[in-house]
């Protein structure tokens, strides 16, 4: 039995990426299940109206038992969902326009269309999936209604068409119904599941990265600094004297300060530098791409931007200065080293008056 599990899970997963969207997954698996059901059910039925000796109906459905089977292989060599479906799809319309054209067994062969718009809607998704019902159902109708019956090889009674249809009509509005509202769910969902991821990468004070994005990123550059040979810099800003702050003016200013010195942050590096609030009043800039020469004239632009823009927190009139840690990361090494080193120049700067950043080459003043 776990065999057999094992066996299905495989076949219906088939296909399936980490690459793909959820929603993509979903339809690859939806794919490999009707098609699946597709050729059991055909070939059950094919078997059965072969002993009954109803040989036509039985090639057909045979035949169609072979095509269902062409969505998975279509989609394990394409690797295209799309064109898999549609295979899967139009079968199952061209079998049910025989099955009403022929009656099945017993005339009882219209009965199946009902499962053709739980089928559209899953497979096509919900405005694709109603034009495509709006064709099946007026190819459907004019089968059956067609004049004196002409395109039809049995008869069926008008009332039973009638019911037909509309029975048919009010399913596919039920699982138009239902295809919206799971479709309403799933976009809120990831809606929300991406506004909690970002949260979860955002300071919720500066709107900076975090920490923890800032670590992820770390990792993404040192690996991207591996392939390419490039250098990467790091600079550890800290403001100076802000527990002072915090401590005359309250916490609330001190926040204000902070705010400010993100939006200063942000508007003197490049789109492709991150600025994080490393922690408290820390933070770090990872700048890709640059050399120790080209971090110390974004240093010195960091000052002269806050320098300028004094006083921050225009309710309390004081200047606030920053100092900074610089350190540029090679390819042989260690990143942890390179923030390390910065840590180590940054309290170089506090210690040698403040209001400056230092590198390995030596300080750099403000303007």
């Amino acid at each position: 039995m776990k065999v057999l599990n094992s066996l299905l899970f495989a076949y219906l997963h088939s296909g399936a990426k980490s690459t793909n969207s959820d929603e993509e997954n979903r339809r690859i698996l939806i794919i490999h299940l009707f098609s699946l059901i597709g050729i059991l059910i055909t070939a059950i039925a094919a078997f059965f109206a072969f002993l009954n000796q109803n040989n036509p109906l039985s090639s057909v459905l045979f035949l169609s038992s072979l095509v269902f089977a062409l969505g998975p292989i279509t989609q394990r060599i394409t690797a295209n969902y799309r064109l898999s479906s549609s295979i899967i799809l139009y079968l199952l319309y061209i079998l049910m326009f025989y099955l009403l054209y022929s009656g099945g067994a017993n005339n009882t062969g219209p009965l199946w269309i009902f499962m053709t718009a739980p089928v559209t809607l899953f497979i096509c998704g919900l405005r694709f999936g109603i034009l495509n019902l709006i064709i099946f159902t007026l190819i459907s109708s004019c089968i059956l209604l067609a004049p004196f019956d002409f395109l039809l090889a049995t008869q069926y009674p008008l009332d039973y068409k009638l019911r037909l249809i509309s029975s048919f009509l009010t399913v596919s509005a039920l699982t138009a119904l239902y295809e919206y509202s799971r479709e309403t769910s799933y976009r809120s969902m990831q809606e929300i599941s991406q506004k909690f991821e970002a949260l979860s990468k955002l300071d919720p004070l500066t709107q900076l990265s975090n920490r923890r994005d800032a670590k992820n990123i770390i990792e993404y550059e040192q690996r991207r600094l591996a392939r390419n040979q490039t250098a990467l810099s790091l600079i550890i800003c800290d403001v100076d004297n802000f527990k002072h702050v915090n401590d005359e003016f309250g916490h609330d200013v001190g926040d204000c300060v902070l705010v400010e010195l993100a939006k200063i942050f942000k508007q003197c590096v490049r789109t492709q530098d991150t600025v994080a609030r490393w922690g408290g009043e820390e933070f770090l800039f990872i700048l890709p791409d640059t050399s120790s020469d080209q971090a110390k004239v974004i240093a010195q632009k960091i000052h002269s931007a806050i320098k300028k823009s004094n006083p921050l927190c225009k309710s309390q009139m004081f200047d606030t200065t920053v100092s900074m840690g610089i350190s540029t990361v090679v390819t042989d090494k260690n990143i942890d080293i390179a923030i390390k080193t910065a840590d180590k120049n940054l309290y170089k700067a506090k210690n040698t008056g403040k209001n400056r950043s230092y590198a390995q080459s030596g300080e750099i003043l403000p303007e």
